[in-house]
């Protein structure tokens, strides 16, 4: 029996758990069944809790959970989240699952507190809380000041925080760390590109030979959040390519994403993953191993896609169609940052808080909040000049935790966390709760990184 035991907890803690988990979110996205393939994949987790000593088996779940939310009766602005989650069955169900994943986990804790790891006395904990206490602030002695600006400060610096303190206490941290998050992120990325794949034989509309972009939606985003996530998480696959023996495996994959990126019809993810990809080709010609290899790549990428470009000009003529029509148009955006700096004139000091609206003319809020789709606006118009202080602090924690004794890992780790901010310079990745997820744990690993060549296949 003791045997079984050890064969399921290597499972666990090896590389196919995490596999084994995206087939299930997958199957649940695919099908529409989101809750039961969702409970399922949380109540694989509760054996782990009780047979091991390292909560790395949570990574890939928890960060990959939302990618079960299915397209289902999706309309926009309105996933239906009301009649599809907010009823006895599913609201029944979630509390049990829960209840049962919870209790596990205290459980886990308790049994190995002992054993709790010590937070990095330089690494980014201090700089996450100043941004959470900013989180926390938004809007405070504001005009248009309600309960809701603190409970949606809470709960993003609750996931920030939360997620800090579970890993960065329970996770056994060795040399090939970086690496076992490395291959959840690939997961992660190509979970995103074959829910995005799926939707195009499904339920992506094309009219006049050209996609309907509006119908490039898979229930837990629109096609900008979707672009977004791709270009969050590319790097991961070129960390492979800088750091592994087969890095080739990675350089074709990390292309992949790219083209996913394309077919997500997000012109500013594919502007600014344009920018990425640029940055981890010239890291992979320059730095790391397989540097010949990579150079050999690189150029006969260019040739290829030179190439390809005169060969198939038609067709990807007709890929970016969409693209064209909508051209350079901010599609409301100069409207509302110039709203948002009004709000920071208004309210210098906290901002107006992330409930202050910015038009009348918008879908009724319920816990959504009034976000700029511009990072810099949304410090500045939300939470003010202390925000704005609190933030910065915090980016300089996390360049010094960079520039600090720098390795791949922590280069490519920067490399997403560069794209999450560049892309959220047209978006809204950075204050919403599951990009928050793989930025608390990119900083958690980034805190201890070791270099090293991993065994993970």
């Amino acid at each position: 029996m003791s045997r079984a035991f050890e064969s399921l907890r290597r499972f666990y803690l090896g590389a196919y758990y995490p596999i084994f988990s995206a087939l299930l979110i997958l199957l649940g996205h695919a099908t529409g069944a989101e809750v039961p393939f969702a409970a399922i994949l949380l109540l694989s987790m509760v054996p782990a809790f009780f047979l091991c000593n390292d909560i790395r088996f949570a990574v890939l779940p928890l960060l990959c959970l939302i990618f079960t939310v299915s397209a289902k009766d999706y309309k926009p602005h309105d996933t239906g989240f009301d009649e599809r989650y907010l009823n006895a069955p599913v609201l029944i169900t979630a509390g049990i699952v829960l209840a049962i994943v919870f209790a596990s986990l205290v459980i886990f804790a308790v049994r190995n507190a002992a054993q709790r790891n010590p937070f990095p006395k330089n690494g980014s904990l201090f700089g996450l809380l100043a941004f959470s206490l900013a989180l926390l602030l938004n809007g405070l002695f504001s005009s248009n000041y309600i309960l809701k600006n603190l409970l949606f400060g809470a709960i993003i610096a609750l996931t920030l925080l939360g997620v800090y303190w579970l890993f960065a206490s329970y996770l056994r941290f060795d040399s090939h760390s970086t690496d076992y998050l490395m291959y959840c992120l690939v997961i992660a990325a190509l979970l995103i590109a074959a829910e995005l794949i799926l939707a195009y034989f499904t339920t992506v509309r094309f009219e006049n030979g050209e996609i309907v972009k509006g119908s490039v939606v898979l229930g837990w985003g629109v096609w900008t959040t979707i672009g977004g996530m791709l270009a969050f998480l590319m790097p991961a696959c070129f960390y492979f390519a800088a750091s592994h023996r087969h890095g080739w495996i990675g350089f074709v994959l990390g292309l992949f994403v790219y083209f996913c990126i394309l077919l997500s019809q997000s012109r500013g993810a594919l502007l600014f993953g344009s920018l990425v990809l640029a940055l981890c080709l010239l890291y992979l010609c320059i730095r790391g191993k397989n540097r010949k290899q990579n150079r050999i790549f690189t150029a006969i990428l260019a040739f290829g896609a030179i190439a390809f470009c005169l060969l198939f000009s038609e067709k990807i003529f007709s890929l970016v169609g969409n693209f064209l029509s909508y051209g350079f148009g901010d599609n409301g955006r100069f409207d509302m940052w110039k709203i948002g700096f009004g709000h920071f004139c208004d309210h210098p000091i906290f901002g107006s808080g992330f409930y202050d609206s910015y038009t009348t003319s918008e879908w009724e809020r319920t816990f959504d909040s009034y976000l700029y789709h511009n990072t810099a606006v949304q410090l500045f118009g939300s939470m003010g000049l202390v925000g704005v202080a609190l933030y910065a602090y915090h980016r300089f924690c996390t360049v010094r935790l960079v520039l600090r004794h720098p390795t791949v890992g922590k280069t490519f780790f920067a490399i997403c966390i560069f794209s999450l901010l560049i892309c959220s310079l047209l978006d809204v990745l950075l204050f919403k709760i599951y990009p928050s997820l793989f930025y608390s744990m990119m900083l958690v690993f980034m805190d201890h990184d070791r270099e090293a060549c991993s065994t993970l296949p």
